[in-house]
């Protein structure tokens, strides 16, 4: 067999139609039977026509050989043919958003980006057309990175106005009370005032009945205060509500003036007997028993006129009605005050008299608004006003 190097180094043989034997290609004639083998013989293939490579001898076969005509080794199938990607159809873009960079044609199938191809053994790419690309069609841009907003400057905010707010003025002042009711002069109160009868910021050399320095007005710490100076006859100040009374305590009732006390059962007895003999220490203590009260009728002296006993629950002073009755005192109302006895105390009311009742202080107390006191003969009412 000699090599045909038509056939790029493929040997072939064709069988003679009458008696089956292989022959050259290049044979006319069958050498076994004679028969004419012209028929049969093949044009040599195109130079340009697909080839294979053996792998073994590394020599050129024609496309479609299943074995190698020069050492005999088998050749690897024809090659998959590539499957050509269906275009996939671009997809809409959500209702009121513009789609970034041009929309793929069919013709060119869309580049996802970010998203990896699927695994294949073999990745065979799609035949691409000769020539130049298409000029209409653009190539995909690349996304834009989106500007970062604006973010907005500040507004300075304004500061808030600070309210100037008004201290209130207190004006501080007390009137004279005439007998009639009606106002007199009025003093305002800026500093301590001192009243009585000589050598005062407020003088009344014709009252008998004032000491020489009464009583002082002071305005402290807000606050309005009347104090008494220790006085020969004090210094009253009248009731606003029902009070309860204390051993000692001094009142007026009209021109009446009386004076509260107080004795228990154990006091009573503590005393020693008539015969002068001490109670001896030990022995056994006597059961507190009740408070026992009295009232005395003194004079500005302080001298006892009277004493009545304060045994009932309730006892009515007044100038016609009552428990104690003094028809002499035209500034007394028919039914002027009451005092009540309730458990362990003593409460004086005032039963809506015309003049109401005055108490003596004791040191200091604290003025309000419409609040009265009288020392002597003069009567003053306080005004508090803010301005």
């Amino acid at each position: 067999m000699t090599d045909q190097s038509s056939e790029q180094g493929t040997i072939r043989y064709v069988r003679c139609p009458s008696c089956g034997t292989p022959n050259l290609a290049s044979v006319g004639t069958c050498p076994r039977c004679g028969k004419s083998l012209a028929g049969n013989i093949r044009p040599a293939p195109s130079q340009s026509a697909p080839s294979v490579v053996c792998s073994k001898c590394r020599k050129s076969l024609p496309a479609g050989s299943k074995f190698c005509g020069y050492c005999g080794a088998p050749l690897p199938g024809p090659p998959a043919q590539a499957v050509p990607q269906t275009p996939q159809r671009p997809q809409a873009p959500a209702q009121g958003c513009a789609p970034a960079g041009p929309v793929p044609t069919p013709s060119t199938p869309p580049i996802l980006t970010g998203v990896p191809p699927p695994a294949t053994k073999a990745a065979v790419p799609a035949p691409r057309p000769a020539g130049p690309p298409p000029a209409n069609i653009a190539p995909p841009a690349a996304p834009r990175a989106k500007a970062p907003a604006a973010t907005p400057a500040p507004i300075p905010k304004s500061q808030p106005a600070v309210p100037v707010v008004a201290i209130p003025k207190v004006v501080v002042s007390f009137s004279e009370v005439r007998p009639d009711g009606s106002l007199g002069k009025t003093v305002n109160v800026e500093k301590e005032l001192v009243i009585g009868r000589e050598d005062c910021e407020v003088r009344y050399p014709d009252d008998a009945l004032l000491s020489p320095r009464h009583a002082s007005v002071t305005f402290r710490d807000g606050k309005l205060r009347l104090k008494d100076l220790g006085s020969q006859n004090g210094t009253f100040i009248k009731q606003r509500h029902d009070t309860e009374l204390r051993p000692g305590d001094v009142f007026l009732l009209g021109r009446e003036l009386f004076r509260f006390t107080t004795q228990s059962l154990e006091e009573s007895q503590s005393q020693a007997s008539p015969q002068g003999t001490m109670v001896m220490k030990g022995a056994p203590k006597l059961q507190r028993g009740p408070i026992t009260a009295k009232l005395e009728h003194i004079q500005l002296t302080g001298e006892a006129i009277e004493e009545f006993s304060l045994g009932k629950p309730e006892t009515t002073l007044g100038r016609s009605n009552g428990d104690l009755v003094f028809k002499n005192d035209p500034y007394m109302s028919g039914t002027h005050a009451r005092i009540t006895a309730q458990p362990g105390r003593f409460i004086l009311q005032d039963l809506k008299s015309t003049n109401g009742i005055y108490r003596r202080i004791v040191g200091e107390v604290e003025l309000r608004d419409g609040d009265e006191f009288f020392l002597g003969e003069q009567r003053f009412r306080v005004a508090l006003k803010t301005s």
